[in-house]
């Protein structure tokens, strides 16, 4: 019933639609501060053509690169979590150890993601040169309730799937 439950089957693609997609990401960033390296010249001329900053814009995008890359390990290994629980309701199965700590995971994904608003701040305050084009902080109350909630049901499915694991072994 489960393989056929339309919830399921289209969470499972969007996760690893997601997961393609923010590896597409990932890989382009990586490329783009490699080259930012080996073109910096090139890059610097096209960015500011006649502007004092040039060594400031590079560098403020390069940071903002390495950010990128820090934010899409991130959203890998949740969107890898999420596509092994997703498995395991699929299978009819979902409440097991490994799912507490997939979601332990998920969780610590999360607040990695909320913490790297704070470095954001500092690029878009240190490098002006950049524009508003930068990530400004922004404080999501939401994501911190969603940080706590996964934290919480971790807890839950570890004591559930040990009450299970206690009840089978009485039976």
């Amino acid at each position: 019933m489960l393989e056929k439950d339309k919830l399921i089957r289209t969470s499972r693609l969007v996760v690893k639609t997601g997961l393609l997609i923010n590896r597409l990401f990932l890989a382009a960033v990586m490329v783009g501060l490699l080259l930012s390296f080996i073109f910096a010249s090139q890059m610097a001329a096209m960015l500011v053509p006649q502007g004092p900053d040039v060594r400031s814009v590079i560098t403020g995008l390069r940071l903002e690169m390495l950010l990128g890359i820090a934010m899409a390990v991130a959203i890998d290994r949740l969107f890898v979590a999420l596509a092994q629980i997703i498995e395991t309701v699929r299978e009819g199965d979902p409440f097991i150890h490994a799912n507490a700590r997939r979601l332990q995971t998920i969780g610590w994904a999360l607040m990695v993601l909320q913490l790297l608003n704070l470095p954001s701040v500092l690029i878009e305050r240190s490098f002006p040169s950049l524009g508003t084009g930068t990530p400004g902080f922004d404080f999501s109350a939401g994501g911190w309730l969603a940080v706590l909630m996964v934290f919480v049901l971790s807890r839950v499915f570890a004591a559930g799937s040990a009450m299970r694991d206690e009840l089978e072994g009485t039976i």
